[in-house]
């Protein structure tokens, strides 16, 4: 009797199904199959049919062939929106063709795109400057991250940063006082000939009704930065100036433009109606490459030239983003020709071995980087009120929650071998990542630096017992009173996290005796607190991914970012961790204009994130995409989330 590997029967599979499509002319490849037969690994040599190279030119119609322009783009996910306020992965690609980004962030920095230039202080087109505070003024507390009125008679301490030296600390203010800070005005110019899909001009003033958007009460993206903004306006036409609040120092100020959102078409709109407005949410007015034509719900969103794009005319006519959840139907959707490109949302790290085997045959081609988006567990160590999970119940040998003692976060961490999931679950497509950056990030301090939690189960299963837990009943699940050593790993559907929540759940059961339930949760699972699963801190441990960029994000984990009725329920930090030192050293990185200083308090604030490890990061994922032989224009960056951010270059070779 037979048996095949799982693989190779996948192999076997798709290999036939991409004999099915495509236009071009066929041609027949051999490929290399291993199974087992009566015990024994065979491998075999198997004839198939696959599509070329779609820009090859066919036999008997001459030397030539002019690619299509149209290019087939096949996602796993599909959008829930494209109406800006959505951060996931697919949806910023789209928005990639649709309303590109006026600043690009690549290569660990920031490149102007529809702007004329990134403001300086040595340009003269941004400055920081010493003010004095009057009465009645809003000011930024340095200490407490805290925008702050000047009032008479106030008690509260507070630290107002200066031109100079260390920030000033003033003990209440009664009034008699001279207090000067400084402040910061940066201006940016959008570049000519920006035009909305309907002719309008796109103008400054759109640009400010973008952060008149952000900052109304019913849109739910975080609004730090607009917090501490004094004033968001437009000195003419196409030049924009924000003006923080005092004592508010930006490090990275030059970024801080919005992109435009078009008053003329959404302005008359409350944002409330905006949200639920079904044409703003499929159908963006946009001023990118692209303009979207017909959103297919669960099958395609199709888009085509846009005739007045600023740049020019792009290469392609016509775009289509196909949604194909399977990855393995993805693949072989790219090996018959009915893809052109697979985004990474693909997860593609499982079907490496049979992706290689194609990219050998010639039928498609892999592009990857090293990425900043890192995969991590996060401990529930705030949960709101009414929560009666295992992360508001179980305790520690003291009768403290146990999701709040670091000691049972750092067992955690040494029962997990993040080597073997990054082996198991990416086939080696991802790096083990210690903190919330990566190890090439220009701010990481080094390993000595930082608190790394080997995989050590001795180590681990001596902080549980620590913590009062141990095997009383030698079931081989520890317990404490009668109550199991199990709590609920949960994470949003998706194959790659599918498949860390069972690595993860043997290994704590094997190596340490914990209990995991893996909950496979929706769309629910990322919605705004207070009634989603994540930022409403309704859960146990949670997996998933957070999309970064140039700047360490320290202030994914700063108390100011904790989802909640003041801060936002769309807010970052659902660990609910909270610590003024780390906050202090944050703060103060995210502020530092002196790169040096800037790299001193980053190494601060993850030495004690190291230590307290509010979340394990896991890995930093490997951006994988795959691509069709012909297809042009597609290039990764490691601090660029989308591959899509120079979609409109894309084309196809002509031969």
């Amino acid at each position: 009797m037979r048996r095949f590997f799982v693989i190779a029967a996948l192999l076997t599979s798709l290999l036939l199904l991409a004999a099915c499509g495509g236009a071009a002319a066929p041609q027949t490849v051999e490929v290399e199959v291993t199974r087992v037969v009566e015990g024994t690994t065979v491998t075999e040599v198997q004839v198939v049919t696959a599509t070329p190279d779609p820009a090859a030119p066919v036999e008997g119609e001459g030397e030539e062939t002019v690619a299509s322009d149209t290019m087939v783009i096949c996602m796993a996910q599909e959008p829930n929106t494209l109406l800006w306020s959505e951060s996931a992965l697919v949806t910023g690609a789209v928005l990639e063709a649709v309303v590109e980004p006026l600043i690009d962030g690549g290569g660990y920095g920031y490149q102007a795109n529809l702007v004329e230039k990134l403001p300086s202080f040595d340009d003269g087109d941004a400055t920081i400057e010493e003010v004095t505070l009057e009465e009645g003024d809003k000011f930024y507390d340095v200490a407490t991250d805290a925008v702050m009125t000047l009032t008479a008679g106030m008690t509260e301490t507070f630290s107002l940063n200066q031109l100079e030296g260390d920030p000033v600390v003033h003990e209440g203010w009664d009034g008699s006082t001279e207090l000067t800070t400084v402040q910061i005005t940066a201006q940016w110019t959008l570049v000519e000939g920006l035009t909305w899909e309907d002719g309008t001009p796109v103008t400054a003033d759109d640009s400010v009704y973008g952060f008149e958007v952000l900052m109304d009460p019913n849109w739910t993206q975080p609004k730090y930065t607009g917090e501490r903004t004094e004033s968001y306006t437009a000195l003419d036409e196409r030049t924009v100036q924000r003006v923080l609040l005092p004592g508010f120092v930006d490090s990275t100020y030059y970024i801080n433009v919005h992109d435009p959102k078009p008053r003329h078409i959404y302005g008359e709109m409350t944002v409330a109606e905006l949200q639920e407005d079904e044409a703003a949410n499929r159908d963006p007015v946009g001023y990118g490459a692209y303009l979207v034509d017909e959103w297919i719900a669960g099958e395609s969103i199709t888009l085509s030239a846009n005739p007045a794009y600023a740049k020019g005319t792009p290469p392609l006519s016509t775009l289509i983003f196909r949604f194909v959840p399977d990855t393995n139907s993805l693949v072989a959707q790219l090996a018959s020709g009915d893809c052109d490109i697979g985004t990474q949302d693909a997860a593609f790290e499982g079907s490496l071995p049979l992706i290689r085997g194609f990219e050998e045959q010639g039928l498609m081609e892999v592009v990857e980087v090293a990425g900043t988006v890192f995969e991590h567990l996060d401990f529930n160590t705030l949960p709101v009120e009414g929560y009666t999970g295992a992360a508001a119940t179980l305790t520690d040998a003291d009768g403290g929650l146990l999701f709040q003692n670091a000691d049972f976060r750092r067992a955690i961490a040494h029962c997990i071998d993040r080597q073997a999931i990054v082996d198991q679950a990416t086939n080696g497509a991802a790096f083990v990542q210690h903190t919330y950056t990566s190890a090439d990030h220009p701010h990481y301090p080094g390993d000595d630096a930082v608190t790394i939690y080997d995989f050590n189960p001795e180590t681990g299963l001596g902080l549980l017992e620590g913590l009062g837990w141990t095997d009383t009943d030698g079931d081989g699940i520890l317990d404490k009173d009668g109550v199991k050593l199990s709590f609920v790993h949960g994470t949003r559907v998706n194959p790659l996290r599918e498949k860390v929540t069972q690595i993860v759940q043997a290994q704590l059961k094997d190596n340490c005796m914990v209990e995991t339930e893996i909950e496979l949760i929706g769309s629910e699972f990322f919605a705004d607190g207070p009634d989603g699963v994540v930022f409403g801190r309704k859960f146990d441990l949670a997996e998933f991914a957070w999309l970064t960029g140039v700047e360490a994000p320290c202030n994914l984990y700063r108390a100011s970012d904790i989802p909640n009725d003041v801060n936002g329920w769309g807010a970052s930090n659902d660990t609910g961790f909270a610590n003024e030192e780390f906050d202090t050293a944050c703060n103060a990185a995210l502020q530092a204009l002196d790169d040096e200083v800037k790299a001193e308090n980053h190494a601060t604030a993850m030495a004690i994130f190291t230590e307290e490890l509010p979340s394990i990061p896991l890995f930093a994922r490997a951006k994988v995409a795959v691509v069709r032989p012909g297809v042009e224009g597609v290039i990764m960056d490691p601090t660029i989330n989308s591959e899509l951010w120079n979609v409109e270059n894309f084309s196809f070779v002509t031969e």
